[in-house]
Order: C-alpha cells, then structure tokens, then sequence
C-alpha cells in the first residue's frame, strides 16, 4: 500500500489554475443546509435544474450539488442521474472531465439527486459543457454552461509513473486552516486518462505539518482516514 506525506503550511499549494481571478466568488456563500438553484439544461419538453450547496454557481474546487428533473413538467424522484462535465481547450483543442460520481441517486429527505462535483482546473481560454441522463432514459447533451474562480480552493495533484496513474487530493474543508486543531474533509482520487476518475478509499496517509521558516513542525496529529464515500478526515 502506498504511503502518501502531507505537509501542511499556513497556505496550501494550489494547482491547475490557469488564467486570472476574475469572477472570485467564496465556496461557502450559503448555510450547510441550504441547496440553490444554479442552472437549468432543457431538452425539448424536459428540464434538468442544478442546485449547488457550495456557491451560487459552478466553482473551480469542490462543488456539493444536486439535481431535480423535470419529464413532461412532472418532477422524478427515483432512480439516478448522470452528469459528465468536459473541459474543452478551444474548438478542437484538448479535452477532460473531472471526478464526479458515477451516479447522483435520489435523496428523499432533500428531494433531490445528489452528490459532487471536483472542477479542477479553472482556465479563462476554455470553455465547459455537459451532459445529463436520467435513468438512462431521458437526455440533455452538450449543454454549455459557465465556471466561476474560488480563492478559497485548494487542489493538490500529482502523478505516480509506477502506477501510471494522476492524483488528486482536495480539501473540501476548512477553507482556510487556523492556528490551533484543525479537523479536515478531503476526497482522494485518482485516473489514467483524465476521463474518468476512481475514488480512493484505502490510501494510508500521514499529515505532518511543518514550518519551513522556523524549522518545526507540530504534534498530536490525527492521520487521515476514510470515512465515508470520497470522504477522507484527518485533525492537524
């Protein structure tokens, strides 16, 4: 098994950011509790709704969203949806998705498909469209849609030549680590083509927190360990 070191400083690296800062909006616009209306994708007399707990928009990081559908005006709610992002470089340039789950299942008490999205790249050149599926049976494709740029993210990625594989290591919170004990979400995942991604629920990771200025580092550190789908919690 791999063993993954972390070191976290006052600010933690972040990457795959192209282009400015523009549209700079703060991942936690909203309540926990609270979903939003962000976007709609209609097809003919059928209607997919994005709802976001994270932003008011589609953000560069980690987005928590969820989905209503719409079939000849009548709300779903069972069975799944599939929503597959593609960043496009350009009109015939290069292409990639980003880690979302393979299905966003209905959620009763929310009343709504739910699950993530990890944009990790933000590029103001490129341009983002997506696909949506319903029970494999009802279908928007190609729909166009905006991402807007968070300060707050923080994307850590990496790639492993032995296993031929890319990483990606994204903290979904806090945004902005504190003096004193820290308790940390983040997701893991992992991918060979930058098509399609594999969540990483068995990695042993340490967190070892260190400033480089003054030489040391801290203690009573909690190593991360997986909790829950794409959820991976640590203390520093």
């Amino acid at each position: 098994m791999n063993k993954f070191i972390f070191i976290l400083v006052p600010v933690l690296i972040i990457i795959y950011h192209c282009g400015s800062n523009e549209n700079i909006v703060n991942n936690n616009n909203n309540e926990p509790s609270d979903y939003v209306k962000i976007f709609t994708a209609e097809s003919g007399v059928n209607k997919f709704e994005v709802y976001s707990k994270s932003s008011v928009n589609f953000i560069y990081g980690y987005n928590e969203l969820g989905f209503k559908v719409f079939i000849n005006n009548t709300e779903q709610n069972q069975g799944f949806v599939k929503w597959i992002p593609t960043m496009y470089h350009g009109i015939g340039g290069p292409s990639h998705s980003i880690p979302v789950p393979d299905k966003y299942n209905f959620d009763a008490d929310k009343n709504l498909f739910t699950g993530y999205a990890v944009f990790i790249m933000y590029d103001t050149a490129a341009f983002w469209a997506a696909d949506f599926n319903c029970n494999d049976q009802v279908y928007a494709d190609s729909v166009n849609f905006v991402l807007h740029y968070s300060s707050k993210t923080k994307i850590i990625g990496w790639d492993n030549s032995n296993l031929q594989k890319t990483f990606m290591l994204t903290l979904i919170e806090p945004s902005a680590p504190r003096v004193g004990l820290n308790t940390l979400d983040m997701m893991l995942h992992s991918t060979i083509d930058m098509s399609t991604y594999t969540e990483i629920n068995d990695a042993e990771m340490m967190i070892r927190p260190w400033m480089e200025s003054m030489g040391h580092g801290s203690s009573n550190n909690v190593d991360p360990a997986w909790i829950s789908p794409s959820q991976i919690q640590g203390n520093s």
